[in-house]
């Protein structure tokens, strides 16, 4: 469904859209998307007065080339539903000290350089045609709360597309955001020291 410029704003305040919500591009673009997953008026109110949830996720790096990891390196983090995947590879690269200058790819079929799978994007967030064919999803028009994703979920990250510096992605919980979560993303769990990014790895 649509929500008219002139409908009441479905925020509940009485007022209508075109001089409520409307005019915040944060609140607006929540009601967009939920209309755009509504049939019904009802429905639409509901799916907007749910909290939001926050995803806590573990970012396993599992190999750089073609060496796997003798011990584990990860980063876990808590980030809320609306962050979307290029939201998701800036908090990777900034945890793992990795430099953003190579483009990367999220794989949720199972299997790497899957192109019907793929969600990519260039270090600064912009889709782009590979030499494989054009990726069928961008990265930064997409939000983890719409990859029907459930805790023991797993996908791929592949940062760099000639070294290969390949991640695993475990969803090990959903929840409730609350009032208690004061500063989101974080980074709640840090195992082992990832090695340099270019060089020999020890």
């Amino acid at each position: 469904m649509k929500v008219q410029r002139n409908d009441k704003c479905p925020c509940g305040s009485e007022k209508k859209y075109k001089k409520c919500c409307y005019l915040d591009p944060a609140k607006n673009a929540e009601i967009t998307r939920a209309a755009s997953m509504s049939a019904t008026w009802a429905e639409l109110v509901e799916l907007l007065s749910k909290p939001m949830e926050v995803y806590r996720v573990k970012v396993i790096l599992i190999r750089m080339g073609l060496r796997g990891m003798s011990e584990e390196i990860s980063r876990t983090f808590e980030i809320e539903g609306n962050h979307t995947l290029f939201n998701l590879h800036m908090d990777i690269q900034y945890a793992f000290d990795w430099d953003n200058d190579h483009l990367f790819s999220f794989y949720f079929g199972g299997k790497l350089f899957d192109t019907e799978n793929e969600y990519s994007c260039s270090p600064v967030g912009d889709h782009f045609v590979s030499d494989m064919g054009a990726p069928s999803k961008s990265a930064e028009k997409t939000q983890i709360r719409d990859l029907g994703l459930a805790a023991g979920s797993t996908f791929l990250y592949l940062f760099d597309y000639g070294d290969e510096l390949v991640h695993e992605v475990v969803v090990e919980k959903i929840r409730d955001r609350d009032d208690g979560d004061k500063k989101l993303p974080t980074v709640v769990s840090e195992i082992g020291t990832p090695p340099p990014q270019y060089g020999e790895i020890e």
